[in-house]
C-alpha cells in the first residue's frame, strides 16, 4: 500500500463537552478500537476516555497499568486485561524514556484490537508519552482526540448552564462564569458551588 493510501491516525479535536453530550458518537471513534485522548490538566480526558470506552469497561491509573506491565514480562501474557469490552489506560507516563513499555501498550492495543476491544489511552500533552504511543501503532488503527477547554462566551455560558443543570441549580448561578480566568471545569464548578455564583 502506498503512503498516499495509507489510513493515517485520525485527529478530533473540541471540549469535552462535546464528547459528553448528547452528539453522536463520531463514525470513526465507533470503527476504530484504538483511542488516544490527550489535553491539559483537569480537561476531562478521564471522562471523556470512560465514555468512549462504552458502558463495560475498566480503567487502570499509571501504578495500576505498571503492575499490569511487570506481570506481562513476567508472565509472557496479558492476565486479565484482554477481556473487557473497553479498557481505560489513564496516564502512562514518561514512555520516552521506556521504549519497551511503548511495545508492550502497542501488543496489548493491538491484541485487544485483533478481538474488536476498545482501548483508551488518556495522556498529558506535557510529557511526549502520546507522540510516542501514536508513532508506535501500525498505521490507520487509532484515532486521536484532543480536548480543549471551551473558547468563547456562548461556549462558556452554555457549558455553565448545563452544568448548573445537573448539579441541581438555578441557571442564573451561571451568569458571569464565562469570565473566570483560568477557566477550567473544577474552576467553574468551584464558583457555581460557592459564594461568587449566586445572583
Amino acid at each position: 500500500m502506498t503512503r498516499r493510501n495509507r489510513p493515517t491516525p485520525a485527529l478530533l479535536t473540541g471540549t469535552s463537552s462535546e464528547f459528553l453530550g448528547r452528539r453522536p458518537t463520531p463514525r470513526l471513534v465507533r470503527e476504530r478500537h484504538v483511542l488516544v485522548v490527550i489535553g491539559p490538566p483537569r480537561v476531562g480526558k478521564s471522562r471523556v476516555g470512560r465514555r468512549l470506552a462504552g458502558e463495560s469497561f475498566v480503567a487502570l491509573d499509571t501504578h495500576d497499568l505498571d503492575r499490569a506491565v511487570v506481570e506481562r514480562v513476567r508472565q509472557g501474557a496479558w492476565q486479565d486485561l484482554l477481556e473487557p469490552a473497553g479498557l481505560v489506560l489513564d496516564g502512562p507516563v514518561w514512555l520516552h524514556n521506556r521504549p519497551s513499555v511503548v511495545q508492550l501498550l502497542v501488543e496489548l492495543a493491538t491484541l485487544r484490537a485483533s478481538c474488536q476491544r476498545r482501548t483508551v489511552f488518556c495522556q498529558r500533552t506535557a510529557d511526549g508519552s502520546a507522540e510516542e504511543l501514536m508513532g508506535a501503532m501500525p498505521s490507520g488503527s487509532m484515532v486521536v482526540i484532543g480536548l480543549r477547554f471551551p473558547k468563547g462566551r456562548r461556549s462558556r455560558v452554555a457549558i455553565a448552564e448545563r452544568r448548573c443543570e445537573e448539579l441541581g441549580l438555578d441557571g442564573a448561578t451561571a451568569r458571569g462564569a464565562h469570565d473566570l480566568d483560568p477557566w477550567t471545569y473544577d474552576a467553574l464548578d468551584e464558583f457555581l458551588r460557592g459564594a461568587g455564583g449566586r445572583p
